[in-house]
């Protein structure tokens, strides 16, 4: 889902992808999750949640990946705040510490898109292969943009984008999982080393 998706959205759609949001954060397991229960609570129809939706699969997955892109136009508007590409960096860490409950939907959005879609799609240029070529192409369009800072600022030398985006998604992965499964070291200091190891590797 893009930002331009995400603004075309009808209030309705929104509510529902909130709706499921809502549940998944209180505990609530996807796999039993109920179309009344999550129409229910977007305060809507059973029968209008069908008008834009085919099924309970993908109501959950155009939720998870709205709640995603939401964090992500989030985080944007913070880095471009931001001077130095240092701060840029832990504006991300940081962000993703104080909205850990967000970790648990991105894990959902990995889980279910990987039972979605067909492994075996992937070589016939059928629609699954379109659709996870376009969310690859817009992670790394999102990657190339933020690496743009640090070049810019000289803090890496390593020119090799793939080498540069696969350092950058490397780190913020291994923060999430850190948070994810409750680290009990201080954090500021994970963060510093999450950073360093970055840096590290691209130059």
């Amino acid at each position: 889902m893009s930002e331009k998706e995400v603004r075309n959205l009808s209030e309705k759609q929104i509510l529902i992808y909130k709706a499921i949001v809502d549940l998944i954060n209180e505990g609530a397991d996807v796999s039993g999750m109920k179309v009344g229960e999550i129409t229910a609570r977007a305060g809507i129809g059973k029968g209008t949640a069908y008008e834009y939706f085919s099924s309970k699969e993908e109501m959950v997955i155009e939720a998870l990946e709205y709640n995603t892109m939401m964090q992500v136009m989030t985080v944007k508007a913070m880095v471009e705040k931001k001077d130095a590409f240092r701060d840029k960096f832990m504006c991300i860490l940081n962000y993703m510490d104080e909205n850990k409950d967000q970790i648990r939907t991105f894990l959902w959005m990995v889980r279910l898109q990987g039972k979605e879609w067909d492994i075996s799609s992937y070589t016939s240029g059928g629609p699954a292969c379109k659709e996870a070529m376009d969310k690859i192409g817009q992670l790394v369009e999102l990657a190339v943009w933020f690496l743009a800072f640090a070049e810019a600022e000289g803090v890496i030398t390593e020119k090799n984008k793939d080498y540069q985006i696969s350092a950058l998604l490397s780190q913020i992965v291994q923060f999430a999982f850190y948070l994810h499964f409750g680290g009990e070291r201080d954090l500021e200091s994970v963060k510093n080393f999450i950073y360093e190891g970055f840096i590290k590797q691209l130059t």
